[in-house]
């Protein structure tokens, strides 16, 4: 199940004769309605094992993915999986190999993640309800409790029979939000866990205009084999925080914040208020 969205168009618009239908050269934003256009394709076997090796080492499967960048927002996305349900992301993504085509994802990441949420945390553990939003195989939750956080909860909506009940104050999303086609249905879903004095800690790695300019084949994290399909600039993460009645507030070009004007007492910990 691939979809008309695999097709191809030429660089001056004309329709390429081996393709089934041609890809739109626009199309609106999946973040704030504006008028996207087309900003770079690549392979999809493009993966993090690539990146480690500093070589093409996944063989070519010739399955084209076109991405669009928005100018108003800086969003970086792709309508090629839009018709994808959970199975086919099972099937071609999220299988036995994912492990293989992003290296990190069983125990680096999330150890350094633990660690990460350990470091400042202080007695505020005790009372703080913790939501590990798109866990993959809860390897998070494992190391938390390890650190001493016993209330917290996994779920991923690619892998969880149910969804976890009660809201919560604390809602971790390490790189969940590259992995989706629709920001705005994760952001809801996300929103509808969130206490009223809660905050979302996430990480997803910015996407800026020097690497548009440099070419999306050339970026590490333009990784579609290992699910990377949407990309963010400062500016999309500011809209999409104020749809939803948040703040957006980053320790980096990587790991942000989400977060109420009701804020918990865990994230004063991390910032100062002057920076939330």
């Amino acid at each position: 199940m691939l979809g008309t969205a695999f097709a191809a168009t030429l660089t001056d618009g004309v329709a390429n004769p081996y393709a089934a239908q041609a890809v739109p050269q626009t199309t609106g934003c999946k973040c704030c309605d504006s008028v996207a256009r087309l900003a770079g394709v690549v392979d999809f076997s493009k993966c993090g094992r690539d990146w480690l090796a500093g070589r093409k080492v996944e063989p070519y499967l010739g399955w084209p993915i076109y991405y669009y960048h928005c100018s108003a927002c800086g969003f970086v996305f792709t309508r090629a999986l839009d018709d994808w349900s959970n199975a086919d992301f099972a099937r071609h993504i999220y299988n036995e190999d994912y492990g293989l085509h992003d290296p990190g994802y069983l125990d680096e990441r999330p150890r350094s993640y633990a660690d990460l949420i350990d470091k400042d945390f202080g007695d505020d553990r005790a009372g703080t309800t913790i939501l590990d939003y798109g866990s993959g195989a809860g390897h998070l939750e494992r190391f938390l409790r390890e650190r001493g956080f016993q209330a917290v909860t996994s779920y991923d909506p690619f892998s969880s029979p149910s969804r976890p009940e009660g809201k919560f104050n604390m809602i971790t999303c390490f790189e969940v939000f590259e992995h989706t086609t629709d920001p705005r249905a994760l952001m809801a879903d996300i929103v509808a866990h969130l206490a009223d004095d809660g905050a979302v800690m996430f990480s997803t790695s910015l996407c800026t205009p020097e690497i548009i300019d440099q070419g999306l084949a050339n970026w590490w994290y333009c990784a579609p084999r290992s699910g990377h399909l949407s990309f963010y600039s400062r500016e999309t993460l500011m809209r999409l925080a104020e749809a939803f009645g948040l703040r957006h507030a980053w320790f980096d070009d990587m790991r942000h914040i989400f977060h109420r004007d009701a804020k918990p007492g865990w994230l004063k910990r991390f910032f100062p208020e002057a920076a939330l």
